[in-house]
């Protein structure tokens, strides 16, 4: 009765352990996602400084705003434009060299069925020959 009793308490105080490293992974989790969004930072807009920009405080119009973000906008989505692109031209790239190394090796298939048919031919030639030459010997010896 009493190592059911301990089994039945080892089984409750693992199933504990358990749910309590459950809650700590998560909550890691959460604090790691959490300290990854911090560290984003955010980029400086590309507001075009005059020649005769020496220091101090800047002020932008809104106008000047709006028309910077949208450039980022623009720019970030060439971008990624590019860079699927790129992967499309990878994969292109990919899929060529397969169907290069598919086409050379059915011609090294064709090559070899030749072969071996021309090997056949040539046996088969010689064994007429032999064979002829082996009827004129026996021809000429009776």
């Amino acid at each position: 009765m009493k190592i059911k009793q301990v089994l039945q308490l080892s089984r409750r105080a693992t199933g504990v352990q358990n749910e309590l490293l459950y809650h700590e992974n998560d909550g890691l989790r959460e604090a790691l996602t959490a300290k990854e969004k911090h560290k984003k930072r955010g980029k400086p807009l590309d507001l075009q400084q005059r020649e005769e920009y020496h220091g101090g405080a800047v002020f932008w119009s809104p106008r000047k705003i709006r028309e910077a973000r949208a450039q980022e906008t623009v720019k970030q989505r060439e971008e990624h434009e590019e860079q699927l692109a790129k992967a499309n031209r990878k994969e292109l790239a990919a899929a060529a060299k397969l169907y290069r190394e598919q086409q050379a090796q059915e011609r090294r298939v064709a090559r070899e069925a030749a072969k071996v048919v021309r090997e056949r031919e040539k046996a088969e030639k010689e064994a007429a020959r032999a064979a002829r030459i082996e009827a004129q010997n026996t021809k000429r010896a009776s």
